[in-house]
């Protein structure tokens, strides 16, 4: 018996930034935000100790801490390679200059000068003497919607 053709229609209309300020908050604040059960700075202080054993162990300066353990992951013949873990420098590079190229858009600016308009621009939002630029973006926050139309707004 052969499989017929099926038709669907889909109509998706996502909200505007308008219609997405008026939502129902049907739960409370504490309800939006997990509940962890170790401190933050715990955790920060295992990602800094892990990621430096792992730049000990490959210290390829184009690998992140997730490539460098699938690097490794290699000696476990039952596990699954994770291709996003598995990307070229130049691949890497060609990603970063079309984003930086996208947020600055100057034809006139390299890649490193795209970087320094960025920077210069976050120490004009943000002034302030001895600021390093996490400090600088945590007092902004981040109130832009996302690549699928959800905003993280209504998060923070």
């Amino acid at each position: 018996m052969a499989i017929k053709p099926v038709h669907i229609d889909v109509t998706f209309t996502p909200l505007t930034p308008a219609e997405d300020a008026n939502r129902r908050k049907i739960f409370s604040e504490e309800e939006y935000s997990p509940q962890f059960g170790d401190e933050f700075e715990d955790v920060a202080q295992e990602l800094i100790d892990l990621s430096v054993r792992l730049l000990h162990l490959l210290p390829d300066p184009s690998l992140g801490p997730d490539e460098r353990l699938e690097r490794l992951a290699r000696i476990v013949p039952a596990s699954q390679m994770i291709t996003a873990h598995r990307r070229t420098a130049r691949s890497k590079l060609y990603q970063l200059q079309r984003r930086l190229g996208e947020l600055v858009p100057d034809p006139g600016l390299d890649s490193r000068a795209r970087l320094d308009w960025l920077v210069e621009r976050l120490e004009t939002l943000v002034p302030g003497e001895g600021l390093r630029p996490i400090e600088r973006l945590e007092r902004i926050g981040d109130f832009r919607s996302t690549d699928v139309g959800i905003s993280t707004r209504r998060y923070q």
